[in-house]
């Protein structure tokens, strides 16, 4: 998983009064006053709502303005009054739309209200329109300079639109009339960081953070440690987590500061250290949504489900639409095998975002682990063609109605999907399997013949396609395409094993047949079947004691094999232990669905219960020349 890090790209300092801050800044929790203080008739006398949290003080939208006024300037200001609660009242509801309209109209009666241009301003951005928010923040520092809220909001959109120069001009306004300002200084040290004037940034803030009197110290502190972050050296990191760590003891409750120092704890690997500060601010502080983010992962990463499922809640907690969220938390749930509580947060979830193919896809998974097979299907199904998980929802879908006796389905559903991705190997793997499933050998060969042309490199279909030559007889093309499996994947498991076998079966190149059997089992230690085709191979050059040993270790791991029995009663036979190979022959015998291989084994049968009955059975030499009549395995 790759580090979460502070300088993942280029370190940016948006203006601390970013768009979202402007509008809560000036549309929620409103300016210090909202006095008209234009030069228009009785505009001194016109106070607005000093904040539009004062929900009690609000004009419902219904009220009516009262007629009777002793004079023309009375009634315009009951008029600015009422639309301007109107305006407020829309502005908290969300309807930016609505409470631009009645700003105007407010204005209609008041135009020299620089505080009402603010509030207009800060809905226009709301709604995107910042050109408009720019004229009206500059008709309202120019209707009265002596607001601050004015040039710090017009500061912050200059800013935003990257005109720095001007948004620098408006702050050193603030800073130089109004000294007691503490966001100007901090505005103007964010742009310089934007501008990449590091230097000069840090010195700002070094300012601002070593003012006692400096109730924003705490923001000082982090900026310069971020500042401080972008030095590569050892000397520059320690100043950044010194930094930090100062921010975090000038207001502990501050968030971004512990985030940050737990990022940089991390990338200097001291992730122990990370977690443990996240885990302190969430006890002391919490619950805080951004560092249940990082805790979260951490628990996630040490597989610590519980305690991350905790931190998962937090944050969802704080925004209930956050799908990713709810799915993660469907994840944990899976991972803890909690499929019932899994089913419902993601019946949850596609009830929110029915349009999700990865939640749509995942609860598929988790309805085929509780073998409700039926609805895991039709999940499956859903996913659409577009999707990056149709091709394995296809493969599961297909698969499941295998599993429950629909074969002609799952041929349908593998088509259908081979129709709209012919170059999906795993789509002709399992219609292979089906194939085979119905003894439809030819047609999987023909399958499969076109298979690797449209999917060339992949060795697994070569390997597919060799087999069912093999069962169709024909041999030669079956060498031929496992001898190509081994061209694109030397180290192919399967296609050792089993062109080893076959060698041995044709008694041809024993030598590199046991090479490839020895190889396999290098690869895939302890398998049974390949160290069964290693003892038939070293049966078939002649070491019988040694065959006999590695037969019995096949044997041993896999006792219920048919095949494997007999090859181990050959060995015995020919080792002279006729008594040991009458019982695995007999053994054999009953695990052998195949009649003919029955057969086969039977005939062994006689042959070593005469050598058994003989009153004259031959020793030595003579003994080794004798064989059961077929030693032939199917």
């Amino acid at each position: 998983m790759p580090q979460h890090t502070l300088k993942a790209t280029a370190l940016r300092f948006p203006c601390l009064r970013s768009i979202a801050f402007l509008i809560a800044a000036f549309a929620v929790s409103g300016c210090a006053t909202l006095k008209s203080t234009g030069s228009g008739t009785g505009s001194q006398a016109g106070v607005y709502r000093e904040s539009a949290a004062d929900l009690t003080n609000q004009a419902p939208a219904s009220m009516s303005v009262p007629g009777d006024f002793k004079s023309p300037q009375e009634g315009a200001r009951a008029q600015a009054d009422y639309h301007f609660a109107l305006a407020e009242t829309y502005g908290f509801q969300g309807e930016s739309e609505k409470a631009i309209e009645e700003y105007k109209l407010t204005l209609t009666y008041d135009p020299d209200s620089a505080p009402v241009r603010i509030r207009l301003a800060a809905e226009y951005v709301k709604r995107g329109l910042v050109s408009e928010a720019v004229e009206q923040a500059k008709l309202a520092v120019a209707k009265d300079s002596t607001l601050p809220d004015g040039h710090l909001l017009l500061g912050g959109l200059y800013s935003a639109l990257k005109m720095y120069d001007d948004a620098i001009a408006e702050y050193r306004f603030v800073e130089t009339n109004f000294p007691d300002n503490n966001e100007a200084p901090l505005f103007v040290g964010a742009i310089l960081a934007e501008q990449k004037k590091y230097v000069e940034a840090a010195k700002q803030f070094e300012v601002l953070a070593k003012n006692p009197a400096n109730p924003s110290a705490n923001v000082a502190w982090y900026y310069l440690g971020r500042i401080w972050l972008e030095g590569e050296n050892e000397k520059s990191q320690m100043k950044s987590e010194k930094a930090f760590q100062q921010s975090i003891k000038a207001k502990p409750s501050y968030a971004e500061a512990t985030l940050a120092l737990g990022q940089l704890y991390e990338n200097s690997h001291r992730g122990e250290l990370a977690q443990k500060l996240y885990q302190s601010f969430q006890e002391k502080y919490g619950p805080n949504a951004s560092v249940a983010e990082e805790l979260g992962r951490l628990y996630i990463e040490k597989e610590d489900y519980t305690r991350a499922y905790d931190q998962f809640a937090i944050m969802e907690a704080a925004d209930s639409t956050d799908i990713n969220v709810k799915a993660k938390m469907a994840f944990i749930l899976i991972r803890q095998e909690r499929y019932k509580e899994a089913i419902e947060r993601l019946e949850a979830v596609l009830a929110i975002e029915p349009n999700s193919d990865k939640i749509r896809f995942y609860l598929g998974a988790v309805y085929e682990e509780t073998k409700s097979f039926k609805a895991a299907i039709a999940q499956y199904e859903k996913v659409p063609v577009g999707s990056s998980y149709y091709t394995e929802s296809v493969v599961h879908a297909s698969y499941l109605y295998k599993t429950t006796g629909n074969l002609a389905k799952a041929i349908e559903t593998i088509r259908a999907g081979i129709a709209v991705k012919d170059d999906h190997a795993p789509f002709y793997a399992l219609y292979a399997s089906l194939l085979d499933e119905q003894k439809q050998y030819a047609e999987a060969v023909k399958m499969l013949t076109e298979a690797v042309v449209k999917v060339p490199t992949d060795a697994q279909l070569f390997f597919f396609l060799g087999n069912m030559q093999d069962r169709v007889g024909d041999s030669k093309n079956s060498l031929a395409s496992m001898k190509k499996v081994l061209d694109i994947d030397k180290d192919h498991v399967q296609a050792l094993n089993f062109l080893a076998y076959m060698y041995a079966e044709s008694g041809q190149d024993l030598e590199n047949a046991e090479k490839m059997a020895r190889r396999a089992l290098e690869l895939q230690p302890g398998d049974g079947y390949i160290l069964d085709t290693l003892g038939w191979v070293i049966f078939k050059r002649g070491r019988v004691p040694e065959a006999v040993r590695t037969l019995e270790a096949a044997y041993k791991i896999q006792p219920n094999e048919s095949v494997i029995a007999e090859h181990l009663g050959d060995a015995y036979y020919k080792g002279h232990m006729p008594e040991k190979a009458k019982k695995l022959y007999m053994r054999a015998a009953e695990s052998e669905p195949n009649a003919n291989t029955l057969q086969k084994i039977r005939t062994k049968l006689v042959a070593v219960d005469h050598q058994i009955q003989s009153p004259d059975r031959p020793s030595g030499s003579e003994a080794s020349e004798r064989q059961p009549a077929s030693t032939e395995t199917p």
